[in-house]
């Protein structure tokens, strides 16, 4: 009961809130802004903190671990890469999540696309949101150093690093910087290289090029002796993706996630010229489940544990995925939309 009576009052509360803030940006002839909202969302996410207790703790079913490598994670469910807010992101592993992966960090300092850069949407007749931010964030030198006072470490699951990079050698550079921190030796971590994001100027060096992301991959293996995950693009070509595989497939402690958010121009999604500041950016929610199903078939074969991540957001889904070769599920604009699904989803699990 009480899962869904805070499902009922999150996703209320959300949409009258989303919809106050449309209707007071229209009145002050503001363009249309998704932002706002979300970070209303997470201020009062955070403001009930004190009260978690009640409003956010829920156990985890002990049968439903999954042991990947020397990675123990508490639940299939894992929060993908894309939140900044760690208050944001302890809230949904009090609720049960598995484990979480940081932001994507790049090199340099970054302050992203300007504004509006995120919107809510439609397409396929499914509601999700269209992303272009553009990775706004600190730099691995900042968010190196950052990661000994991070909360995350408190909870007893492994925690995901994610890498981006505009050129090959970034990739490596990244790693090498964050894995100068002696700090992380005693936690339990794993790497993702986001060989996919669709919003940077070249940020699927490595998607696009297999034979380029096999040296780069040999590169890093000399440097971690961790698992490392790679995040594959949906909209690669299925001949792309089975070569990627192949390829983690004689590497060891490889996981693939497959995958991404697709890219979408403003015209592909009929929104309005001026709802981003960019030609298009990642369209995430419902409307990738079935490209997710596709890819986790695709990759099913070469034996490499799979990380079902694209329009999951309810327990049938994870069951299909499960069945096809999906190991664990990240989620994402389903976190944004009701967190509580996953108490719910972690319960259904149970009975499995």
């Amino acid at each position: 009961m009480r899962i869904i009576f805070f499902s009922f009052f999150y996703k209320t509360t959300r949409l009258l809130v989303t919809k106050l803030i449309y209707l007071t940006q229209r009145l002050t002839f503001q363009k249309k802004d998704l932002e706002p909202a979300i970070k209303f969302g997470d201020f009062c996410l955070t403001a009930l903190i004190p009260l978690k207790r009640f409003t956010y703790n829920f156990e985890i079913p002990n049968n439903i671990q999954v042991e990947i490598f020397n990675l123990r994670f508490r639940s299939p469910l894992i929060g993908s890469s894309f939140k900044s807010n760690e208050k944001i992101i302890s809230i949904w592993l009090d609720m049960g999540l598995g484990s979480a992966i940081f932001k994507t960090v790049m090199k340099n300092e970054r302050l992203g696309n300007k504004r509006p850069r995120i919107q809510d949407t439609y397409y396929n007749n499914e509601k999700g949101i269209v992303n272009a931010l553009g990775l706004p964030g600190s730099g691995t030198h900042k968010f190196s150093k950052s990661l000994n006072d991070s909360i995350l470490w408190n909870y007893d699951c492994p925690i995901g690093i994610s890498i981006g990079g505009d050129s090959s050698s970034e990739y490596v550079e990244n790693i090498k910087k964050i894995e100068m921190n002696q700090f992380l030796k005693e936690k339990q971590y794993f790497y993702e290289l986001n060989i996919s994001c669709p919003n940077t100027t070249d940020g699927r060096t490595l998607n696009d090029s297999p034979d380029n992301f096999d040296s780069v991959l040999k590169e890093i293996n000399k440097i971690i002796n961790v698992p490392i995950s790679i995040k594959i693009s949906p909209d690669s070509s299925n001949d792309i993706i089975r070569k990627i595989a192949e390829i983690c497939s004689i590497h060891d402690q490889v996981i693939i996630n497959a995958g991404n958010s697709q890219y979408k121009s403003k015209s592909e999604l009929n929104i309005p010229s001026n709802s981003l500041t960019t030609i298009g950016g990642g369209l995430s929610g419902t409307s990738l489940f079935n490209r997710t199903l596709e890819v986790v078939k695709i990759l099913a074969p070469f034996n490499i544990p799979i990380i079902a991540t694209g329009g999951i957001n309810n327990f049938d889904q994870i069951e299909i995925l499960k069945k096809e070769g999906a190991v664990l599920f990240g989620m994402a604009t389903a976190l944004i939309f009701n967190p509580y699904c996953i108490p719910k989803i972690n319960s259904n699990l149970k009975n499995v």
